[in-house]
This record gives structure tokens, sequence and C-alpha cells, in this order.
């Protein structure tokens, strides 16, 4: 079990650079093997029933790799399949095995063995400075704790049924984010911004319009204070620049994941404001 390291307690250990999103050195993918074998031979609650591990995880490890399930290899599960599996698996995949398991988990065992998995898992993942973590059952990209914490209200806020349109379009924001092996950056930073823009609209009881159009006018033109209201603008100015986001692609992509991130956060922010400003 990946326990607290006294380095860390004390605030001794220096905090580890960020990776690149395939930086998966063999310590972290040995590390995560072992996390999840310890947890399968003891799982945190005694009284669970306990589960074929190789017959539950084989189909789905299996369909990630996209190749036919072997029979039972010579020597057992943990001690050759999937160690062997994790460790030689291309870094993408090795993260929705991952996923997969978490989720699994969930399913056979309940939520609370699942967190408990999911904090074995996100030390590690920690301690390498590695840009992923699991969340509710997903891998999704390890983001500052302030801007998650702006991101998981705002999707908690577009659960209301009134928002419905503006909550498809942030949920697909935020998987572009999550997307591997590569973010989406540029549908990212519209549907982002899409979303913010939907907000605006119940707010303001119309269909289709353009945020920037709908800050001149009632209620935001005389509930914003101008200076927020242009900051705003500037959010939608930059989605209609960057090249494929509001217009064709025709170079190299040029929104970077450091941009995406923003936007992502600084729409969830907004959302969160217009509401709270706005209520009805």
């Amino acid at each position: 079990m990946a326990n607290q390291r006294f380095s860390d307690t004390y605030g001794f250990a220096p905090q580890p650079d960020s990776k690149p999103d395939d930086h998966l050195p063999g310590w972290v993918r040995e590390a995560i093997t072992n996390e999840i074998r310890g947890f399968v031979d003891n799982p945190p609650l005694a009284s669970l029933p306990g589960i074929d591990v190789y017959a539950l995880f084989r189909p789905y490890i299996w369909q990630v790799l996209d190749r036919e399930p072997p029979g039972n290899p010579m020597g057992g599960p943990w001690s050759f399949y999937i160690p062997k599996t994790l460790m030689e698996c291309l870094w993408w995949q090795f993260y929705d095995i991952v996923q997969q398991i978490s989720q699994l988990v969930s399913q056979q065992w309940g939520d609370e063995c699942s967190i408990n998995i999911s904090e074995r898992v996100n030390t590690v993942f920690a301690r390498e400075g590695i840009p992923w973590k699991i969340e509710d059952g997903e891998v999704v990209r390890a983001l500052a704790p302030s801007i998650q914490e702006q991101i998981r209200e705002a999707s908690a806020l577009l659960t209301n049924p009134r928002f419905e349109g503006p909550d498809e379009q942030f949920k697909r924001a935020i998987g572009c984010m999550n997307q591997r092996p590569g973010p989406d950056e540029e549908n990212c930073v519209k549907d982002a911004v899409g979303a913010l823009e939907g907000v605006a609209n119940i707010i303001a009881g119309t269909t289709g319009a353009q945020l920037n159009t709908l800050l001149h006018q009632e209620p935001f033109q005389s509930g914003i204070h101008p200076t927020i209201r242009q900051s705003i603008e500037k959010i939608y100015a930059y989605r209609g620049a960057a090249p494929g986001v509001g217009h064709s692609q025709v170079g190299p992509a040029t929104v970077s994941i450091a941009e995406a991130t923003w936007v992502l956060a600084t729409s969830a922010a907004t959302i969160l404001y217009f509401v709270a400003k706005f209520p009805q």
C-alpha cells in the first residue's frame, strides 16, 4: 500500500516537475501493479466476497489491447499475466486498463473500495508528477486543485435540467481535455466557451445569441461591471480567433494544453458567476 512518506508528511520532498502525457516510467507501472495486487489480495473490507481476478479483468484488458483473450497462463494471473500486460502495453493502454480496473472494483465491491484503490494509485502518480489521476472511476487530467474544484462545481450546477444543453457541451469539453493518447485542445476550448454562451442565453431568455452580443444586453449590461464584462469578452474573442476553434485550421494546432486548461477553468468560473449573479 502506498503510505504517506516521511518527506511528504513534513514537507521535505520537492514537488516533481510537470511531466508530458506519455511519461510513464517502469517503476510507476510496477508500483501500480503491486497496488492493484495488494488491494485484490487484501481488500479493505474483509467481509467482501472474493472474486476470480483473472476471469473478471481478462476480457476488459484484452478489449483495451484489441486482441483475443488467451487461456489462463502458466503461473497464475498475478504472477504472469496482468503484471506482464501492464509493464509492456502502450502508455495510453496502461491508463485505459487502470480505468477499467477501477470501474470493475466499484461494480464488484462498491464505491468505498473504488475510492481506496484510487487513493493508492493516485499517490504513486503524484510522487512522479504523472499528469493523470483516477477520479470517480475515470482517469482524468490532474489539474491544480483550485481549477479542479471550479470545474467540479460548474459540472454539478449544470446538472440542473434547466441547463441541459450547456451541461452536455461542458461534459464534451472535459472529455476533450481528458482524451488519450492526446487531448483535443481546440474542441475543449470550443465546447467550454459554448457551454458558457448557452448558460448566458438561458439567463437572458434567448436562443442562439452570441456571447459578445448578450453581454451588452440586459441583464448583463447593467448587472456586470464593465471591466469584468471586457474580460469575459476576451474569452469569447479567443475562441473565435484560435485556428481550429472558431475558424478552419490550415497549419499545425496552436492551442496548447495550458491554454485549453485556462479556457476550461475560466469558463467554469464564469458559469458559476453568471448563475450566482443572476439567480432565477
